[in-house]
């Protein structure tokens, strides 16, 4: 036998043997739900813009009027942002598991880290009561979420053609009931953030935060409940996500800090969750 024969056996037996671990690669591929993972990805990198510029946005110099109203300091408020974008994290964990996702990307971490070092030289500049254009603080808030984007852009072109709608089906107790505590508990910090002493209840609402974070591994976490939400408790989360940010920054940049503001913006960010609760529907 010539050796360029020996050379074509042993090309064809190493065929051989990749093709049973490709096969299991492309059904291991087959069963990940590339269209959910980019609307998370999406989802990760609005709530990242929001987030960044808006903390950016508080941390500045307050307005006379609004900082001689109360004692609450623009870092306090912040703590009203922290607490949806840490539940957010949370609840992704829950969508990546439904998802049957098996690794990260540590590369897409890597480029977000590096991304966010201009948002810590602009924190650094807003310490040091540095002047500057406010449009800096939206380039340096959408450089961190430019690198989510572009993964989820190439997540949903890994998608396969879209599924026929699913009737809804009702949501478990457990995660019934956890929305609707997650709502209430997001007004609660609205109304809370529009009193002078909220640095003091602030310590109280993360206090909560950490025993809901004691709870990730069982059927009331976060990632359960995460795994569980579709459409609608997706839906009505940004819309309290947003309403929270907006809530902050009103009662932080504006004159209208007052409780009654509070109160009543603590409602309207309870409402979209505790009804997406008690429809308890999931598509």
């Amino acid at each position: 036998m010539s050796s360029t024969d020996e050379d074509d056996l042993d090309a064809a037996s190493a065929a051989r043997l990749l093709d049973p671990g490709a096969a299991a690669g492309a059904r291991a591929d087959s069963t990940v739900d590339y269209r959910t993972l980019a609307r998370m990805q999406f989802g990760i990198a609005g709530s990242m813009f929001v987030y960044l510029s808006a903390f950016l946005l508080l941390v500045g110099d307050q307005p006379q009027s609004a900082a001689s109203a109360g004692s609450t300091s623009g870092f306090s408020y912040s703590i009203v942002l922290l607490i949806p974008f840490l539940v957010l994290t949370q609840l992704v964990m829950g969508v990546s598991a439904r998802s049957r996702v098996l690794r990260t990307h540590r590369h897409l971490l890597r480029i977000t880290l590096v991304a966010l070092v201009p948002f810590g030289v602009v924190g650094v500049l807003n310490l040091m009561e540095a002047s500057y254009l406010w449009g800096i603080n939206l380039l340096v808030a959408a450089a961190p979420a430019t690198p989510l984007v572009w993964q989820g852009w190439k997540l949903a072109r890994r998608a396969g053609p879209k599924l026929p709608r699913v009737p809804p089906t009702l949501l478990n107790r457990p995660a019934r009931i956890m929305t609707g505590c997650l709502g209430l508990y997001f007004g609660l910090t609205g109304m809370l953030a529009a009193f002078s002493w909220f640095a003091f209840a602030g310590l109280g609402l993360m206090l909560a935060l950490v025993a809901l974070l004691a709870l990730a591994s069982s059927r009331w976490g976060l990632p359960s409940l995460g795994s569980d939400w579709s459409s609608p408790e997706w839906n009505g989360f940004a819309t309290s996500f947003i309403l929270l940010v907006t809530l902050a920054i009103v009662l932080a940049r504006t004159d209208w800090n007052t409780p009654l503001v509070g109160i009543v913006g603590g409602i309207f960010v309870a409402v979209p969750l505790v009804v997406a609760a008690v429809r308890g529907a999931r598509s």
